[in-house]
């Protein structure tokens, strides 16, 4: 057997990763349509973001599901993938993080013939899929987006607010 070195494993995943999600939805696409694409797509996403959310705080040795622990795994994975944000903490309650540069809207960006799809992808994918990833990890945890790069602003905003109800 081949021996690889860890770098050999990341550069693999790390540029893998991104391709096979883009794959995937493509080829679902030709297959059954743009809308039903995008709602198996979806699913796949929301399940698989759970699973992505458990596996990091077990990594990351959490016990809890704060708000502070959900920031922490979800820039964990922010940064492994290689977004561009800033965490702005107004409060204990409060956290709201700026996206600066989305690897996904990125590699749309570069593709002209999906470029109409990133409006769609921003609204009807990322949001859902991290809003139910989030109301698992802490249902006390208020999740909601005002900005959309996709849609035309400067920033994507992932706004968190602890309620107590």
């Amino acid at each position: 057997m081949k021996k690889v070195s860890d770098a050999d494993k990341l550069f693999y995943f790390e540029k893998n990763f991104f391709t096979m999600d883009g794959v995937w939805m493509l080829e679902v696409e030709k297959e059954v349509g743009w809308d039903m694409a995008l709602r198996i797509d979806k699913a796949v996403w929301i399940r698989l973001m759970k699973l992505i959310f458990r596996r990091i705080k077990n990594y990351l040795k959490l016990d809890t599901n704060t708000l502070a622990d959900l920031i922490e795994i979800i820039t964990f994975r922010w940064s492994i993938e290689g977004w561009k944000y800033q965490v702005n903490v107004i409060s204990d309650l409060e956290v709201i993080i700026e996206i600066k540069e989305c690897p996904y809207k990125a590699i749309m960006d570069r593709n002209s013939e999906r470029q109409d799809r990133i409006p769609l992808i921003c609204k009807n994918m990322c949001y859902p899929f991290y809003r139910a990833a989030f109301k698992e990890f802490n249902p006390k945890i208020k999740f909601e987006r005002y900005e959309f790069m996709g849609l035309g602003d400067n920033v994507c905003d992932f706004c968190f607010k602890l309620i107590d109800e």
